[in-house]
């Protein structure tokens, strides 16, 4: 119907009423669809699991000592005096969750690479500044698996065609399509409140990989902005869309396979 009612809390619904399977939700972000799945088929405690073998609410391990860990649900704090409309807010990214750009790009990975959840590296290796100096470069290791998802390939593939919909079709994330690179997407709004449970301000994103058939990119891009003043695909998907034209730009031009341009930058 456009809103979903939880005990006495109402959540409003973005996509317009309609049927809705998770394909159509993804793609239109309903509220409607993921809280009522979220806590009539998956349970907070299933979610809370999975968003353990993400490892939210973790620092991801750069060693620039400048990361914050978010925050996140244990599956102890759930257990004591947690409401349905706690896991409402959840299942669409509200309530007490807070992610960081970098934990959203692990995520992302995952989703395309069948599910593995790696440790993010920032550069391949440090080299000294002095060519002429003896001391072996630092190097860091890419693909290091940090967790698993444990989810069947046929649920991931359902949610990676649904986020190509979210660009390529109607969905919330088609101002990211760029012509040539079929571009995985999902888009995110959330509500920054004050002490007084006002809204103050929005955090606007668009989390995605590409390409579709064999990706080698994750792009997450995050706007922090004032209230009401935008949403994921309005803000953040026209400039995933200029990272994602050079991408392809640096492919159609570069010599050699595409995948040697992705691991060299």
């Amino acid at each position: 119907p456009g809103y979903i009612d939880v005990g006495r809390m109402r959540v409003h619904d973005l996509a317009r009423p309609g049927a809705y399977d998770f394909h159509r939700a993804l793609k239109l972000s309903s509220n409607t669809y993921f809280v009522d799945k979220g806590l009539h088929v998956a349970g907070i405690a299933n979610i809370v699991k999975l968003g353990q073998r993400l490892h939210l609410g973790e620092l991801t391990g750069l060693p620039t000592r400048q990361e914050a860990p978010g925050i996140f649900p244990s599956l102890k704090k759930v257990g004591v005096n947690w409401r349905d409309g706690d896991t409402a807010n959840v299942c669409i990214g509200q309530g007490p969750i807070a992610v960081t750009p970098i934990q959203m790009a692990v995520l992302a990975s995952a989703l395309a690479n069948g599910g593995k959840v790696l440790w993010p590296r920032l550069v391949a290796r440090i080299e000294a500044v002095d060519p002429a100096a003896s001391a072996p470069p630092i190097i860091f290791p890419d693909s290091r698996v940090r967790d698993d998802l444990g989810v069947k390939a046929s649920s991931l593939q359902i949610v990676r065609k649904a986020m190509l919909a979210d660009v390529e079709e109607d969905g919330t994330g088609r101002a990211a399509a760029v012509q040539g690179l079929k571009i995985c997407g999902k888009t995110g709004t959330a509500q920054v409140k004050n002490k007084h449970h006002e809204t103050v301000g929005e955090t606007t994103w668009f989390l995605s990989f590409a390409p579709y058939e064999e990706p080698r990119y994750a792009v997450v891009v995050m706007v922090e902005m004032e209230a009401r003043r935008g949403s994921g695909g309005g803000t953040c998907g026209p400039i995933a869309k200029q990272i994602y034209t050079v991408i392809r730009d640096l492919e159609r031009s570069a010599p050699g396979k595409p995948q040697t341009l992705a691991k060299n930058h």
